[in-house]
């Protein structure tokens, strides 16, 4: 009996696939990345020492060089200390540092606009990009505002953002009338009412472009966000996309068991 076999190409184009992101994020970043979620979920006390070099090298199957590059991010980042001759050690402020929420409706707007500022890269008024327009159930050819911005914290900056406006909501705003605010705050204090959103999550590679404003290495791993605002007759009033630095945002939601019908499931809660 002949068993058929997987063909070469299609088990090689699978193996691409999977192995594509570690390809291309150096290993240092990916340790960094690990081992910064470890020290800000509190896996090491600020009283006892991390794992040294070599054991940090056994575990992840680097080199030294490698798990040095990767602490001496965490270092800049004061999210540990190294004392010679004592070792490595969390720092505890690291643990309280709390990461934005992309439950509900992506995030507190107030929260946001108390918490942090932005840098305005661009905001003028363009031809809005056939896929823009589609987005926006708007004519080919139509214009729009086109809003690219930085939001920072108090370390460092952590999304960089372009915001679509078709008109007649375009023309409602004005960078003054913007300001540090989100551009859904802005339209709302004109009395645009933004009744339902509709967002796409996935994960990336930064670009030079990105990774130069948002402060990271090329290639490093982020969180990139699509979202459709309409208004309460159903209308787009503006496309966002974003790309996020994943050591800031977390996706969170809350469960509810559906005891309806013959096979309960377990439903988003507002």
């Amino acid at each position: 009996m002949n068993r058929r076999r997987p063909k070469a190409g299609a088990a090689a184009r699978r193996v691409s696939a999977e192995h594509a992101l570690s390809d291309f994020v150096p290993r240092y970043y990916q340790v960094y990345v690990v081992l910064q979620q470890r020290i800000r979920d509190g896996d090491w006390t600020a009283d006892a020492a991390m794992p040294t070099e070599q054991e940090f090298a056994a575990r992840f199957g680097v080199s030294r060089v490698t798990i040095r590059k990767a602490l001496n991010m965490l270092e800049e980042e004061k999210l540990i200390l190294r004392q010679q001759g004592r070792g490595t050690f969390a720092l505890p402020s690291a643990r309280t540092n709390t990461r934005a929420n992309f439950s509900g409706f992506l995030e507190s707007i107030v929260d946001v606009e108390k918490r942090t500022k932005v840098r305005v890269l661009q905001f003028e008024q363009v031809v809005l990009p056939n896929d823009v327009a589609d987005l926006l159930e708007s004519p080919r050819g139509a214009r729009g505002l086109k809003i690219v911005r930085i939001r920072m914290d108090n370390d460092a900056p952590f999304s960089f953002s372009t915001c679509y406006v078709p008109e007649p909501e375009a023309g409602m705003m004005t960078q003054e009338s913007l300001g540090n605010r989100t551009v859904l705050a802005t339209l709302s204090a004109a009395g645009v009412v933004p009744a339902i959103a509709e967002q796409r999550l996935s994960a990336v590679v930064a670009d030079v472009d990105v990774a130069r404003h948002l402060k990271v290495e090329v290639s490093a791993p982020l969180i990139t966000l699509t979202r459709v605002v309409r208004n309460e007759d159903k209308r787009p009033i503006e496309l966002i996309r974003a790309f996020y630095r994943p050591d800031k945002y977390e996706y969170r939601v809350t469960l509810s068991r559906d005891s309806g019908g013959e096979a309960p499931r377990w439903i988003t809660t507002s």
